[in-house]
């Protein structure tokens, strides 16, 4: 393990906050092209990258999960998928040896809660009012409906709220691992961190002359014109957009922090940056 290569990045705040949600408008920390570009200047030196292929974290983390019962005291979410979701988070977070477990289960009777609206619910339900939060773990919450935002899920990346949200429908499978992204740290992969858009569009060029600096910022995640180009073929994208130099993109279609319909891989800078987020920002979970 070179873990101690993340001591570089001890002049970065601390305060850094990322807010994200499948299918919705949201923003980029302020400093996140700071960050980017710190991170950047570091993998390029001499010394080596910031975490080779054989760093591994060895670390198991505690999940929480909080759900909301319905007005007749249902949970509506079965043994079986808190076990899919535990054993998908596993799969794909296995190559920075970063593993989850089931802490516990606690079921809310506020079923009022269990049709989420984020401004109006979150503060109430982690703060002084009820105090359903459980300090340096995963706190992961269960609702039947999302009103605000009206999506899938959403998470705080590192610097801010231990929480993750999520349909009681969706997070068993891929939606836990795109979440789990977003709270250690990706950004979809079209965002714009130039503009700090997480929504983009990304102004990545094709061939990645830009692309530590436009995009994502990772340079082995395809330009992404999402949502240019989306619809009904394979994967969700039909053929013919283009960059600014006049190049077909072919967009990271199986990337899991795209939105595209092939989801299934997690690139090596996009573990890289997991791995870092967890080192240097929430390696006070347990």
């Amino acid at each position: 393990m070179r873990l101690k290569l993340i001591l570089f990045f001890i002049g970065i705040s601390s305060s850094i906050q990322l807010f994200s949600q499948e299918g919705c408008g949201s923003k980029l920390p302020d400093n996140y092209a700071a960050m980017h570009k710190k991170y950047n200047s570091f993998i390029a030196s001499p010394s080596g990258t910031l975490l080779p292929h054989d760093t591994c974290l060895n670390k198991k983390l505690s999940i929480v999960f909080y759900v909301f019962l319905d007005s007749l005291g249902n949970p509506n979410v079965t043994a079986t998928q808190y076990a899919a979701c535990i054993t998908i988070l596993n799969k794909y977070f296995k190559p920075i040896c970063l593993q989850f477990m089931n802490c516990s289960t606690v079921f809310i009777p506020e079923h009022e809660y269990n049709r989420w609206d984020r401004p109006n619910h979150e503060n109430k339900i982690t703060g002084n009012a009820y105090n359903w939060f459980t300090e340096k773990t995963i706190n992961i919450y269960l609702v039947q409906q999302m009103i605000v935002p009206p999506k899938a899920g959403y998470a705080y990346g590192p610097g801010g709220k231990d929480l993750i949200v999520m349909l009681k429908s969706a997070f068993s499978g891929m939606t836990a691992v795109h979440e789990m992204g977003h709270f250690f740290g990706l950004p979809h992969t079209f965002a714009e961190i130039s503009t700090l858009s997480e929504d983009g569009p990304s102004s990545e060029l094709v061939n990645e002359s830009n692309c530590q600096t436009m995009g994502d910022g990772f340079c082995d995640t395809e330009a992404d014109p999402y949502s240019v180009g989306s619809g009904a073929a394979p994967c969700g994208f039909v053929y013919g957009p283009k960059d600014a130099n006049n190049q077909y993109y072919v967009p990271p279609v199986d990337n899991i922090m795209s939105y595209w319909g092939c989801r299934c891989r997690f690139t090596q800078e996009q573990y890289n940056w997991m791995a870092f987020s967890y080192a240097f920002y929430r390696n006070y979970l347990h």
